[in-house]
């Protein structure tokens, strides 16, 4: 008998756990990070009822719109490459597809990465970069000496507000609105990119959450002005993905647990927050802890029935807690792809099933599927 050498797919795939009396149900939607550009939505029992198909491989990741359609990031593969590893997570490709596959509207954008998301106005909200002048660069605090982008260039994260035509309305730049020293990066990073963002939402007032993994810090930005409304550092984060509001102002936020100070293993966990203060509401982690974890990537999201919907992104790892914590219900993606070589990161090496996010929805919420 022949062994799978893959340690992923050898533990086993698909539906691993449900419990129908305790679980949200819904439908699941994912993006397999390594794959050509499927985006999948499968059932409660792990079916799969749609498959969208883009020409370009994922910029990250897909979710749904409230009309059902698809916003997709894509990445555009004949775009610059500013240093190695942005190969790796730039996008470029904004799209809305509907579920026949058309391409509703697009807009392109060269130095987009990570995140977008869909304003209440129906602009984009859209993370980017542009090189710091030399003065601001010399301004970054940590990361690893000498690590700097070719010819000694710091990109600076940035917040577009864009239409779909393609002209930018808005702009939030963080080294204009933040203090390199209170924001430095960590030294186990490169300094080519500060302070590198992965996230950027909207508030229920209009505000921007935007975080910030290689600093660890979340922050909340006033459209009208630019300002800091509150900042969550890494006395609470480590290298967090995905921090949004909830209902009530709290935020949700997975904590990756990479190179956290206070433990002596790495492991990841779930934080509900008051943005305020920082103070912890609700948190999930494993028992033990280290059972859990995801060094990257990764999303978790407040279901209608208080359970909570958690994507351990680098393992491909989909599953669903109760407030008490226990799992109702647990998936293992099972589409794996390859980045190939030369991407400048170690981990990005062999074939994976890795997510950026995923999604949960209730049937009625994609009002285009049969039987919903």
């Amino acid at each position: 008998m022949t062994v799978d050498q893959n340690t992923l797919r050898r533990r086993g795939l698909g539906l691993r756990a449900h419990d129908p009396e305790r679980s949200h149900g819904g439908y699941t939607l994912y993006t397999p990070i390594a794959g050509p550009g499927e985006v999948r939505l499968v059932d409660i029992e792990g079916a799969v009822v749609h498959t969208w198909t883009s020409p370009h491989p994922p910029g990250r990741h897909g979710r749904l719109l409230p009309n059902g359609n698809l916003f997709y990031q894509g990445k555009d593969t004949s775009g610059p490459s500013l240093f190695p590893i942005w190969d790796v997570y730039h996008g470029g490709i904004l799209q809305e597809i509907a579920p026949d596959g058309t391409v509703v509207r697009e807009v392109r954008h060269p130095f987009h990465h990570h995140d977008a998301s869909v304003l209440a106005n129906g602009n984009l909200a859209v993370l980017a970069v542009e090189p710091l002048d030399p003065a601001d660069a010399a301004r970054i605090r940590g990361g690893i000496p000498g690590s700097e982008a070719p010819g000694g260039v710091v990109y600076g994260d940035v917040v577009y507000e864009l239409t779909w035509s393609g002209e930018v309305v808005w702009r939030w730049a963080a080294i204009e609105h933040l203090d390199p020293a209170q924001v430095p990066l960590d030294p186990h990073f490169a300094r080519e990119h500060w302070p590198m963002a992965n996230t950027v939402n909207e508030l229920a007032d209009g505000g921007l959450v935007v975080g910030f993994r290689s600093a660890s810090t979340t922050v909340a930005v006033d459209r009208g002005n630019g300002s800091v409304r509150w900042r969550i550092g890494p006395d609470v984060l480590a290298q967090q993905h995905y921090p949004h509001e909830l209902p009530g102002g709290t935020v949700l936020v997975f904590d990756n647990g990479t190179y956290r100070d206070t433990t002596s293993v790495p492991y990841s966990r779930v934080l509900e927050l008051d943005p305020r203060t920082g103070e912890e509401l609700w948190a999930y982690e494993d028992n033990p802890p280290q059972n859990f974890y995801s060094p990257y990537m990764s999303s978790a999201q407040r279901l209608p029935n208080g359970n909570t919907f958690i994507a351990e992104g680098s393992f491909g790892r989909l599953f669903e807690v109760t407030p008490d914590g226990d799992v109702v219900w647990e998936f293992v993606v099972p589409e794996f792809g390859a980045f190939g070589a030369g991407v400048g990161l170690e981990s990005s090496r062999g074939a994976q099933n890795a997510v950026f996010r995923a999604y949960r929805y209730a049937a009625g919420e994609i009002p285009w599927l049969t039987g919903s």
